[in-house]
């Protein structure tokens, strides 16, 4: 780490934080403060703030640079991979793994992995890190912490009995570097899991996509097998044909079991691709929102977020039945196909006599 522009750190800081956030760190690192009740304003306090940069150790003005551009967690959210190899952490006890791999490692010029704490037992190895992001890069061959930009926390569950891999990751990019991270420093082999379109001839007579007749399966046919019931709230459709709105490429539309409107109806019967969608479910008598979305090129690869801020055994607990259903659709396909036909009928004749 090159030496610390305090000043640029704590101007960021003071810049990223919120009154109440600021008021915070000056009564746990300023001996005897005391708010002045006229200064109203986040404002009043900057000069009292910078004046932290004489008292301050280098591991509170990196801790503070952290909190100030810390990313909150929109849920619990989850890529699933299949795992293959375990690579470097394979015949490891828990000791040598914690010895080996708790420390940093630079992923890419913008990107820094912190390992934070690693769980392993016979059945899991649980990796929790924190994901630094820089804007500047690279300055004398070091990250600099002036420029640091982001900070996520994230955990990756191998499941080894199950040769599964859970990614929890907010965004794209967040997830590429977690994918970069275990292929590249922890040699760890995996595969994510992608919906495929099986027995594709058989479902040409259908007027609903190959894609979207698996995710009313999904929903309708393989969750409710887990105790998983739900309606959907918002849906985006990839649309086939620009002519259908206007000249998008996509479309969302919203409300409550909104599968069944006239514009979902007609999406649907005219062969749109569901790419994102989010729930209404409930599992065990209690109601938890589900946002699904479908990610890649291809739009095949399934990114989960269970929304609620329930408690977080029970989060896991519907992540991992919905994670299971995931992976037996991508290897099987539709469960219910006569089934899916008789959901998709009432949607095909609403579309048909609004047109007609």
């Amino acid at each position: 780490m090159v030496e610390i522009n305090r000043n640029s750190v704590l101007e960021r800081a003071f810049g990223n934080l919120t009154k109440s956030q600021v008021i915070e760190v000056l009564k746990k690192f300023k001996n005897g403060f005391v708010l002045d009740k006229s200064k109203k304003n986040k404002s009043d306090l900057k000069e009292e703030f910078l004046l932290l940069g004489r008292v301050l150790s280098s591991q509170d003005i990196i801790n503070l640079a952290e909190m100030a551009v810390m990313k909150r967690k929109k849920g619990l959210s989850a890529y699933t991979y299949k795992l293959n190899n375990l690579g470097k952490l394979n015949n490891k006890t828990p000791e040598q793994i914690k010895t080996e791999f708790m420390k940093s490692f630079v992923i890419t010029p913008q990107f820094e992995v912190v390992m934070m704490d690693i769980e392993s037992d016979e059945k899991d190895i649980i990796l929790k890190m924190s994901i630094k992001e820089y804007g500047t890069y690279w300055k004398m061959g070091v990250q600099d912490i002036s420029s640091l930009t982001a900070v996520y926390h994230n955990t990756v569950t191998i499941e080894k009995s199950n040769s599964k891999i859970s990614v929890e990751a907010g965004g794209d990019n967040i997830e590429d570097v977690i994918e970069k991270f275990l292929l590249n420093r922890l040699n760890v082999s995996f595969s994510p899991y992608n919906i495929r379109i099986f027995n594709a001839p058989t479902l040409e007579m259908d007027s609903a996509s190959e894609k979207t007749m698996l995710i009313l399966d999904f929903i309708y046919n393989r969750l409710p097998s887990r105790g998983i019931s739900s309606s959907f709230n918002d849906v985006k459709f990839k649309l086939n044909s620009t002519s259908q709105s206007g000249g998008l490429k996509g479309v969302t539309i919203h409300g409550n079991d909104i599968i069944n409107s006239d514009e979902a109806c007609k999406y649907i019967t005219l062969s749109n691709d569901i790419i994102s969608f989010k729930t209404t479910s409930i599992y065990n008598g209690i109601k938890v929102n589900v946002h699904f979305s479908l990610k890649g090129k291809e739009y095949d690869k399934l990114k989960i977020v269970i929304l609620d801020n329930k408690d977080e055994d029970f989060k896991l607990d519907v992540l991992n039945h919905i994670q299971e259903e995931y992976i037996l659709m991508c290897n099987n396909g539709i469960m219910d196909i006569e089934a899916t036909r008789r959901i998709l009928e009432p949607i095909y004749s609403s579309f048909i006599a609004s047109h007609s």
